[in-house]
């Protein structure tokens, strides 16, 4: 099922991730009332482009080819 890049589902997707819009606009580089707009179902509602939702969707875990793993911890050459 693909999961279309409309206001609603990027609102969705950001708090399944548990970020306030605050904390998604410092990740996408915006300011608070630029997501705002992002999130709005208004004329004037300003869309996430298609690399912005893929990012998106992988963060909450919903793209559907791709999935984020964390990086293991590297270890420092004394430890076993």
């Amino acid at each position: 099922m693909t999961i279309e890049n409309t206001p609603e589902n990027i609102k969705k997707l950001r708090k399944k991730i548990g970020l306030t819009q605050t904390e998604c606009g410092e990740i996408f580089g915006v300011g608070l009332s630029t997501w705002q707009k992002k999130e709005a179902k208004t004329h004037n509602q300003l869309n996430l482009s298609k690399g912005e939702f893929e990012y998106l969707l992988l963060l909450a875990g919903e793209h559907p080819e791709y999935v984020l793993h964390k990086k293991a911890e590297s270890r420092s050459p004394e430890e076993p």
